[in-house]
């Protein structure tokens, strides 16, 4: 199945904490599709992310979904119930963030008629994302964005034609799972505060400066980590964009001196064209930071 979600307000800390998360009612107490469609979501479907007029890249669902409380950490101005739907995803940025003006001819011909993610305003020129969250798409408009995207993943070549509108029948997460689960997630909000604190607001290894796209990255993932490790600030490098899509998918590593060390199975041209020369370095980094780089060198792919 594929998706299409629009996260303006919340794409920041739903990829930190790398799950989705929606209401299952408004303030009203009424449920509503496109919130409803968190139900139908299953493992290793695919979400593009929409945020900001363009689309910044997609994940891919990893788990059932399960009732959990508002996120702690969101900072968003509308009355929501604070009961939802939340899912777990891994996040993957595109190279270079699609505009969504100039993908809409491309896609229009294959929106559906009813529930579109996407719209035309007033002016023909500026397209505008629909309000809502979660919406269904099919695998003409997803084969559309990848191919502009230059993404390629051979495990989704197959297109699904047909859509099941039936209530998927799940196996939840046992309560005290989600209880771990939900407490976990309300402290990805203050572990990135403790990383910029602990990298001065800079990107660790350029220096950048623009906190609002630096990534308080896990060095040992989210997925792999103990509840503590998860919360460790000695377990996390502030990182831009580049620096963390190649790290978290260990393209990328570091030695204990803080030097970048380049995988092996990646074009040298390719890292240059991404501005890596191979010199960049880390400075200060601690013993608790070298013992979790330890463990992630030992991902570095060198195929």
């Amino acid at each position: 199945m594929y998706y299409w979600v629009n996260q303006g307000k919340t794409y920041k800390e739903e990829k930190e904490g790398g799950y989705l998360w929606a209401p299952t009612h408004n303030s009203s107490g009424n449920s509503v599709f496109h919130w409803d469609n968190m139900t139908k979501l299953n493992p290793n479907d695919i979400v593009l992310n929409y945020y900001k007029g363009y689309l910044i890249g997609y994940c891919i669902i990893a788990s059932e979904y399960f009732l959990a409380s508002q996120p702690k950490e969101f900072n968003v101005d509308v009355e929501w119930q604070t009961k939802g739907y939340m899912i777990d995803a891994k996040y993957f940025l595109f190279s270079t963030p699609l505009d969504i003006n100039k993908v809409y001819s491309k896609i229009e011909q294959y929106l559906p008629s009813k529930y579109a993610p996407l719209n035309k305003t007033g002016n023909p020129s500026k397209i505008k994302a629909n309000q809502g969250y979660l919406y269904k798409l099919n695998w003409d408009i997803v084969k559309v964005i990848f191919d502009l995207a230059r993404v390629r993943l051979d495990d989704y070549t197959k297109p699904i034609q047909t859509v099941n509108e039936e209530a998927s029948k799940y196996n939840t997460p046992k309560q005290t799972t989600r209880e771990s689960l939900v407490i976990s997630r309300t402290c990805q909000g203050e572990f990135r505060q403790q990383i910029l604190k602990r990298w001065d607001y800079k990107c660790a290894v350029n220096g950048v400066t623009i906190k609002e796209i630096l990534i308080a990255s896990h060095i040992v993932p989210w997925r792999e980590s103990s509840d503590q490790e998860r919360i460790d600030v000695d377990n996390g490098l502030l990182l831009s964009p580049t620096y963390d899509a190649l790290f978290d998918r260990c393209l990328i590593s570091f030695d204990d001196d803080g030097q970048i060390l380049l995988s092996g199975s990646m074009n040298r041209n390719n890292f240059s064209k991404l501005g890596i020369t191979g010199k960049e370095k880390i400075n200060n980094l601690t013993e608790g930071n070298k013992k979790y780089l330890k463990r992630h060198r030992e991902k570095l792919v060198n195929l």
